[in-house]
């Protein structure tokens, strides 16, 4: 089973030009979280005035355990552990979630409402804005965690996969669970998952990498990491150091996974840097970006928990990864055989 510990939102996702991310001081393929400035973002997008609204349900690892459950099959293969807020939304986020196999194991915040993603893509499909109200996803316990029926879960676990988002609160809770997988030689995995994140949470995130059996991010926010922890600026080498920083379990050699967009996936493991090329696709074929890194994992993750070769999960993420491309957002085709 893969464990997820997420931030459980609702994307809404419109299509905007540039003057728009310029009027909220927004980049291109990038993600922060909503200051006050930006909450008029979410009113803008859902009254409807700026074209139409497409809603996902979303947040990177949510995202990830729909596709690797989409793998999978079997029922309860994956297990998404968060908060949401006593809500009409995030009501339907846990039915979708239950439809389509995913354990859900969420804890109700009464005093909050369940977390909103604003994806701003632009009008060609290929960029893509994230701004994220936290709002409940903000308030996880650790209590919720450790009670019997979640931390059941757990322990029928062998791989935990979480998110860099988690490190502005949650780096404790992440380390609690990296403990429980070093014990029991189980897989530890972390994604990168934006740029910011290694400068606004380094401490926290030097605290839980140590756990990490494999480190997954893209180009961007690897060199971002590298300038905010003194590495060089070569890729290579940045992967390199990544690979070779202190590690808990020593009886898993670490991976590192860097995404490049269109170019080729670089995967070090056992001291060698492969490259992994992707899929090429048509811009015009391409519905949006939001989604595809996280079907990337998804489907990698699938893979592994199928102890295939670490060749044949990079492929099956690519696979996942191009698959999501075509359409908005991390929106999973229907499968009718069982």
């Amino acid at each position: 089973m893969i464990f997820g510990l997420v931030h459980p939102l609702l994307d809404i996702t419109v299509t905007v030009d540039q003057e728009y991310l310029d009027r909220y001081g927004l980049k291109a393929n990038d993600g922060i979280l909503a200051q006050e400035k930006h909450r008029k973002i979410y009113d803008e997008v859902l009254s409807g005035s700026m074209g139409e609204v497409k809603k996902i349900p979303g947040g990177a690892t949510q995202n990830t355990l729909r596709v690797a459950q989409w793998y999978l099959r079997e029922k309860h293969a994956t297990t998404s552990v968060g908060c949401v807020g006593a809500d009409k939304v995030g009501e339907d986020m846990i039915e979708l979630l239950n439809s389509e196999g995913v354990r859900t194991e969420y804890m109700v915040d009464t005093t909050s409402t369940t977390g909103v993603c604003a994806v701003l893509v632009s009008p060609d499909g290929v960029d893509r804005s994230l701004v994220t109200r936290l709002d409940a996803a903000n308030n996880y316990q650790h209590t919720h965690l450790v009670s019997a029926r979640v931390w059941s879960a757990v322990e029928e676990s062998r791989i935990f996969y979480v998110s860099g988002f988690m490190l502005n609160y949650s780096s404790e809770i992440m380390a609690f669970i990296g403990e429980h997988a070093v014990e029991n030689n189980k897989c530890f995995v972390m994604n990168l998952s934006a740029p910011y994140l290694s400068s606004l949470f380094k401490v926290p995130m030097q605290r839980v990498l140590p756990y990490c059996d494999i480190i997954i991010g893209n180009n961007d926010e690897a060199m971002t990491l590298a300038e905010n922890f003194g590495f060089s600026s070569d890729l290579y080498e940045v992967i390199e150091k990544l690979a070779r920083l202190p590690k808990k379990n020593s009886r898993r050699k670490r991976i590192v996974i860097i995404t490049q967009q269109e170019y080729p996936v670089l995967v070090y493991h056992d001291g060698e840097i492969k490259e992994y090329p992707v899929i090429s696709i048509a811009p015009e074929d391409i519905a949006d970006t939001n989604g595809a890194g996280d079907a990337f994992v998804g489907g990698f993750l699938a893979s592994f928990a199928r102890d295939r070769s670490l060749h044949e999960c990079v492929q099956n993420g690519i696979n996942a990864a191009h698959m999501i491309l075509k359409v908005p957002g991390c929106t999973l085709p229907e499968r009718h055989e069982k």
